[in-house]
């Protein structure tokens, strides 16, 4: 959980009231210097978050904290919340909205690719590249178990890690076996930050809020689909000289 951990000491001196908590069927949001987002990662039990129903009188790290939770709805919370305190325009980073499908496509061309998380573009990515390991944690035809990430990622020449790696603690391992590629951390979980450029990552493809309320409206109303959430739009932060 390092990444977490130092992503948590990055934020201690920013504490604050959160203003609104949303736990969606598919996304959870939370309010507080600005507006985060991950994932809503669900497992087949019956959880209840604690502090369900007073979750906004809680400290913002307090909540953000939860990130280092073994639940994963918990750690969804957490995620969220610390990705709220990452106000994108005090950090030195650089962010352009190219699109990362045709990005990753334009560079996946004759490689080998390891693609962890389903998205939209893959089977662009299988048309073009050399090979293609497509990797779930409850894999379907044609996808590898999570598991085989020990013996693709080494292999690769670019790997696609989708955030939730974060929520479930499996992202600190996973930009290591990638070291000799490209890592591409991707999805709207994804925290902004260059504290993930030192733990390994070259690309960050995540999102800003720009309409708090148009999101809140479609994680509510039980969005799922990335393109057809409202009030976001997806931005690419590439590591110094690694474009």
């Amino acid at each position: 959980m390092r990444l977490v951990e130092d992503l948590l000491e990055t934020v201690a001196s920013l504490d604050c009231e959160v203003r609104s908590v949303c736990v969606g069927l598919h996304w959870t949001v939370v309010e507080s210097r600005s507006v985060g987002m991950a994932h809503t990662y669900k497992t087949s039990r019956k959880v209840e978050i604690a502090d369900s129903g007073s979750l906004s009188r809680r400290s913002v790290l307090e909540l953000a904290r939860r990130a280092l939770s073994w639940e994963p709805l918990e750690a969804s919370l957490g995620l969220a919340a610390l990705n709220s305190l990452l106000d994108v325009s005090e950090l030195d980073i650089e962010m352009s909205q190219a699109n990362v499908g045709d990005w990753l496509k334009e560079r996946a061309e004759g490689k080998v690719v390891t693609v962890i998380g389903r998205f939209p573009f893959t089977d662009e990515i299988v048309r073009v590249a050399h090979k293609v390991y497509r990797l779930e944690v409850d894999p379907v035809s044609g996808e590898l178990p999570a598991a085989a990430c020990e013996m693709a990622m080494p292999l690769s020449d670019i790997n696609v890690i989708t955030a939730t790696a974060i929520i479930n603690h499996t992202i600190d391992r996973l930009l290591n076996l990638g070291r000799d590629g490209v890592n591409v951390v991707l999805g709207p979980s994804t925290p902004l930050h260059p504290l993930l450029f030192e733990h390994g990552a070259d690309v960050l493809a995540g999102i800003v809020v720009d309409d708090k309320d148009a999101l809140a409206k479609s994680v509510i109303e039980g969005t799922k689909t990335f393109k057809r959430l409202d009030g976001i739009r997806p931005v690419v932060v590439h590591r110094r000289n690694a474009e």
